[in-house]
Formats: structure tokens, C-alpha cells, sequence
């Protein structure tokens, strides 16, 4: 298989005139005016947007956004270590202040001057790291002034009274060990981390200056021991982010998949993983499918090439298709390494498994709307003689779309056959589809299988939404391949008790018809008859609007594949009690 094998979406940017760097080989014009330099970067803003900041991070080797999102939340968990440490020094110091009249009246209040500032600094920063809408690379730079305003605090503690010289314990400086964990936890560029700590280091001789009269200052050999501790807590803190910025910067290398930058694992999947990533230029998010060679080469030289067809077929069929309901492919292709990939539209919403897993059973209404996008996509795939043959819950997404509410799209076309299935995919139930949605026809060896099967399957779903339950509930594969053979369905509201509209539930139940000759005989009838029945009608923008600001307040990028499937249980047990749950096998 090779990219090439089918179209790419032309993603890389066309050459702007107006790049202010010469072309190789090209010198600048001498004779440009600052005033044209400045309109021409102006004119780059304009054209290139968001897409040249991002350009210019990545050039400037920038982390990306997941790991300075990790670094800002243990710079959090930093200062909830020291603020315990801070409470632990004043509660020692107020207990020693109850026995002790001296300290009490000269130490203690020098203590709680300097404690208190230094809790509330703490309080103020994790509070700024914790904080919502707040980006990372602006939390990490007011870090550096936490730094080194907490280090001026803990030397304004440790030199706030006179001492004697020759006190060992007092040679060591706590400051060392806040340097340490800066460096070791919080991700920056090593020279900003050790510019931080210098001055970090130097509030400890600033202190001791202040604090101390001249008669009261140490000798010259001890000031140097003194300030043993806090360089060497500078020297480690810079050996530490160096190991740290290096090995995310590698992170952040191997992460480059053609022109997009991957930046949050979505889900991982039998076949590969989704990540969120972003174009280096343009601004639009995409979700990236990929199968790296560790994977392929896990499995076989057969079944590496066996997975390689299925990632091709959906990656081809997905091109193929145009129906606004159908997930969009943006680009394809393989890296260097061997990884192949394919970048898709990233949606925001919920798959039709987790919105019923997390939201309970869906109104009627609801759901003859969401089959009806459904069938939109399918006559589209059916047209081109293909079948989905994994048309399940979690193979379905309803999102926010260009100001639409309850937008349906069609996942996941890895199993789809526009032929019938050979002995082999048969005899491995993995192959061909999803036990749980799967068409009776898809079960028997020899029986042809066409765009009817994903009848069953919308069937499935449909008594899904409606029920929270699977058709038939099993605790292995083999019994439920044989329910769905042979076993006739419970109406769906003889099942929970619940009303269902009468012409919806026998629709319903045409589409679970073990002849597919007595079920709707396409996707197109199919949501014809649903569209007659009119209930979509009432599952109106008001209620729809209603919906998702209760329930879905915020953007949330949910799954886009598939969890790895279960292992099948070797030997099959009793059948199931009424109403157990099984898994979606």
C-alpha cells in the first residue's frame, strides 16, 4: 500500500508573496522600506491568522500544548508541597513559642512575617496553575516569578535572626531543594530555567545582607558555605530541566505526523490510536487516526498486512464518501518511520454508546432524528455498493456542527465489503463485525450479506437509544450470535415498561427481521418512513439547545474509535438472567 494509492487532500500552504524571508539562493531587497517590511508582516498576519504563531513555535522548538499542560499541573502539586511544609515550620514554631518566652517574643513574630507571605504566595499560584481558561505557557512564565519570590521568602526566614557562625544546620539552605523540584517537574527551556534560579540563589546573600547588621554578619569562609547549597541546587535544577526539556522535545519530534503536530491521545483502538492534532498553519483541529509499525509488526507479517487492507479500505471509503453525515478525511499518508495515517474532521460531542451510558434512554422523538441523519450517510455508502457492516452505538456521533445541534456523523468504515465475505472473515467473528448489532445473515456461512445488514445494525441502535439495553444480552459471543440467529426480540417497550410510539416500535422491529426481505429494504425507505411517522418534528432546536447547555455545557472531544475488544470468554457459560448486561462483544 502506498499513500498515493488514492487522492490527498492538499493541505500544505501555498508560498505567500509576502514572506518577509528571502528565497534560498535570493538576496533581500536593499532597497525595502521599514515601513513595507512592517506592512508586508502585517499582510502575513492577515493571510496565515493563528496558523503563524503556530508555525513559529513549532520553529522555535516550543512544547507542545499536553506537556505543558502536565507541567502546569505538577507546578500546582509544587506548591501544595511546599505550603505543607510552610504549615509544618509554623505549627513547630508555635509550639515551641507556647514553652518558650524568648522565642515567643523575638523569633515568632520575625517567623509569621515571613511564613504568611510565603503561604499566601503558594496559595496564589496553585490557585493560577488550577485556574480554568488560563493557557499554560502564561501560567509556566508567572512561575518564574513564584520562584524566586518564595526563595526570597525562605531566606528572609532562614536569616531573619542573628546566629552562630559555626551552626552547622544553618549552612544548608531549603532553597536547594525548591530549585530542584522547579527544575525536575516544571517543563521550560534550560537557560530560562537557569536564568530563574540564579536569581533564586542570589535572594539567599540578599537576605543575610539585609537582615543582619555588620556585627552580626557571619565570616567570609562561612558565607561561602552558606552559599554552597543553593549553587548546587542551581546546578542540579539546570541538569534536570536539560534532561527533561530534551526528552520532551523528543516527545514532541516523534509526535510530528506530516504537516500536523499530535497533541492528546483520544482513544486507542485493535487497529491503531486517535489523537487530537493541529496543522502547523492553520488553525482547525483534526483528530488523527494512525497504525504504527510497532503494531504491525506485533502481529505477524499476515495479519500486518491483513490490518494494512482494512486502515486502506478506511481510509479510500471515507475519501469517498461526501454525505455531510459521514466523518470527513482531510489527508493520508505515512511517515518516515513506517507510521501510516489518515487526519479526519475532530467532532465535539458523544457517541451514541456514551450518550445513553451517561445520559440514560433517549426520548422517541430524539431518536427517529438521529437515525434519520444516520440513514442520510448509509444510502450515500449504499449507493456505491458498500456495506458498513459496524454500524454499533459507538460507531455513530451526535455533535455540535457549524451551529447545528444533535448533528449526526458515521464513523469507523474499517470492516466495510462491497463483496460477500469470504470463509475467512466468516470463521473469524472479529473480522466482520460486532456480535451484538450483528445481522443474522452475517452469521450463517454462504448466506449473502448487503446494505440490509446495516439495516439490523440501525435496528440495534435504535433499541439501544430507547432502551439502554442490547437487543440481547449475553455473556459471550457465541450465544449471542445464535440469539440474534434464532431468537425473536422483546418489543422495546414490553422490555423497560416504558411507552413507545406504536408505528416507531414496529419499524423498529421490521428492521430486526431475521429475513432481511421483510425489513426495510434501504437506507433511503428507511429514513422515509421514519421522516413520515413525524416525530422528529417535536425534538425541536429549543429542546435540542436545552439539551446540550444542561447537560453538554462545555466542548467536549469524546472517543473517536473504538476501546480494544474484550477477549472472548473461552468456555460459555449459562445463559444470562433476564435484564444482565453483557459485554458489547
Amino acid at each position: 500500500m502506498t499513500p498515493a494509492s488514492f487522492p490527498q487532500a492538499p493541505l500544505a500552504a501555498p508560498a505567500l508573496a509576502s514572506d518577509p524571508a528571502p528565497a534560498a539562493g535570493k538576496a533581500a531587497d536593499p532597497a525595502a522600506k521599514p515601513g513595507e517590511a512592517a506592512a508586508e508582516r502585517r499582510l502575513l498576519d492577515v493571510t496565515m491568522g493563528p496558523g503563524r504563531a503556530t508555525l513559529e513555535s513549532t520553529s522555535r522548538g516550543e512544547l507542545p500544548s499536553d506537556v505543558l499542560e502536565a507541567g502546569v499541573w505538577r507546578l500546582g502539586l509544587l506548591t501544595l508541597v511546599c505550603s505543607g511544609s510552610l504549615l509544618v515550620v509554623l505549627a513547630l514554631s508555635a509550639l515551641v513559642a507556647r514553652h518558650d518566652a524568648p522565642f515567643r517574643a523575638e523569633v515568632f513574630p520575625r517567623a509569621l512575617g515571613c511564613l504568611i507571605p510565603a503561604l499566601l504566595l503558594n496559595l496564589g499560584m496553585h490557585v493560577l496553575a488550577r485556574a480554568r481558561g488560563v493557557r499554560p505557557r502564561v501560567v509556566l512564565a508567572f512561575s518564574q516569578f513564584y520562584v524566586v519570590l518564595f526563595a526570597l521568602a525562605l531566606s528572609a526566614l532562614r536569616h531573619g535572626i542573628a546566629w552562630p557562625a559555626g551552626e552547622a544546620l544553618r549552612s544548608w539552605s531549603p532553597i536547594a531543594v525548591l530549585l530542584v523540584m522547579y527544575g525536575a517537574l516544571v517543563p521550560a527551556r534550560p537557560a530560562r530555567v537557569l536564568t530563574t534560579c540564579v536569581l533564586a540563589a542570589l535572594t539567599d546573600p540578599l537576605a543575610l545582607y539585609l537582615a543582619q547588621t555588620p556585627a552580626e554578619r557571619p565570616e567570609l569562609q562561612y558565607v561561602v558555605l552558606l552559599l554552597l547549597s543553593p549553587a548546587a541546587g542551581v546546578g542540579l535544577a539546570y541538569l534536570s530541566s536539560k534532561l527533561l526539556y530534551g526528552l520532551t522535545e523528543h516527545i514532541s519530534r516523534a509526535r510530528e505526523v506530516g504537516s500536523y503536530r499530535l497533541e492528546r491521545r483520544l482513544g486507542i483502538g485493535g487497529m491503531g490510536e486517535v489523537w487530537k492534532a493541529r496543522h502547523h498553519m492553520l488553525a482547525r483541529p483534526a483528530a488523527i487516526k494512525l497504525i504504527r509499525p510497532r503494531i504491525l509488526s506485533s502481529h505477524g507479517p499476515e495479519e500486518a498486512k491483513r490490518l494494512l487492507k482494512l486502515f486502506e479500505r478506511e481510509a479510500q471509503t471515507t475519501a469517498l464518501l461526501t454525505s455531510p453525515h459521514t466523518i470527513q478525511l482531510y489527508d493520508y499518508g505515512a511517515t518516515q518511520d513506517g507510521t501510516f495515517y489518515y487526519v479526519m474532521e475532530l467532532l465535539d460531542g458523544f457517541d451514541l454508546q456514551t450518550l445513553v451510558e451517561r445520559f440514560g434512554k433517549q426520548p422517541p422523538e430524539r431518536v427517529a432524528c438521529l437515525l434519520i441523519q444516520a440513514c442520510d450517510s448509509l444510502h450515500e455508502a449504499h449507493e456505491h455498493q458498500l456495506v458498513h457492516r459496524d454500524l454499533k452505538p459507538a460507531n455513530i456521533f451526535t455533535c455540535r456542527y457549524g451551529g447545528q445541534l444533535d448533528f449526526v456523523k458515521v464513523l469507523d468504515f474499517g470492516l466495510v465489503m462491497d463483496r460477500r465475505p469470504t470463509e475467512e472473515e466468516l470463521e473469524n467473528p472479529g473480522v466482520i463485525g460486532t456480535p451484538a448489532i450483528m445481522a443474522p445473515e452475517m452469521v450463517r456461512f454462504n448466506a449473502p450479506v448487503d446494505q440490509r445488514a446495516d439495516i439490523y445494525a440501525l435496528g440495534c441502535v435504535a433499541y439501544w437509544l430507547l432502551t439502554n439495553l442490547r437487543v440481547f444480552e449475553a455473556q459471550n459471543r457465541a450465544d449471542m450470535l445464535v440469539m440474534h440467529a434464532h431468537q425473536r426480540p422483546v418489543p422495546p417497550s414490553k422490555r423497560v415498561g416504558i411507552p413507545v410510539p406504536e408505528p416507531l416500535e414496529q419499524l423498529i422491529l421490521q428492521c430486526l427481521a431475521k429475513n432481511p426481505d421483510k425489513r426495510p429494504q434501504s437506507a433511503r425507505e428507511l429514513g422515509d418512513r421514519l421522516r413520515e411517522l413525524g416525530l422528529h418534528h417535536s425534538w425541536t432546536r429549543a429542546r435540542r439547545e436545552a439539551w446540550w447547555s444542561e447537560r453538554a455545557p462545555e466542548s467536549t472531544v469524546l472517543r473517536t474509535i473504538k476501546p480494544p475488544a474484550p477477549r472472548p470468554v473461552p468456555a460459555a457459560p449459562a445463559p444470562a438472567a433476564p435484564g444482565a448486561r453483557g459485554p458489547w462483544v
